[in-house]
């Protein structure tokens, strides 16, 4: 293989995964109906990465029913250059929760999926 090749490979290959965010060719429906639960993206004020920010918000079946009921939170990061939605879009969390709801496994729970990516960049190696 020509060092052009090389080069044009691992082009390709940092853009894929750095630029693009190494996108599924085959993602997990999202599948909220059924379950009860919503997913939502909200904004906020970050005073540690001085700049408005998003995270994810997985709210459980009912949650509007009950405003006085306490629910445990429980908060999913994210590897390297994911976002708030990763969990939702990437790795199919609602169909889980919903079948360890389910189970009795988990009780209902809010999720929380912050965007943590600083957007400084990073390497492979």
């Amino acid at each position: 293989m020509s060092l052009g090749s090389l080069l044009l490979l691992g082009g390709v290959g940092y853009w894929y995964v750095f630029v693009e965010g190494a996108p599924q060719f085959d993602p997990p429906a999202i599948n909220e109906a059924g379950t009860g639960m919503t997913f939502q993206l909200q904004d906020f004020q970050s005073l540690a990465m001085g700049q408005t920010r998003q995270y994810g918000l997985v709210l459980p079946p009912d949650y509007d029913k009950n405003p006085q009921k306490r629910y445990p939170v429980i908060f999913f990061l994210h590897g390297g250059h994911d976002d708030g939605r990763a969990w939702v879009d990437k790795y199919g969390l609602i169909p889980v929760l919903h079948q360890l709801h389910q189970s009795g496994k988990l009780p209902p729970s809010t999720i929380i999926t912050p965007d943590g990516n600083d957007l400084r960049g990073s390497s492979p190696l």
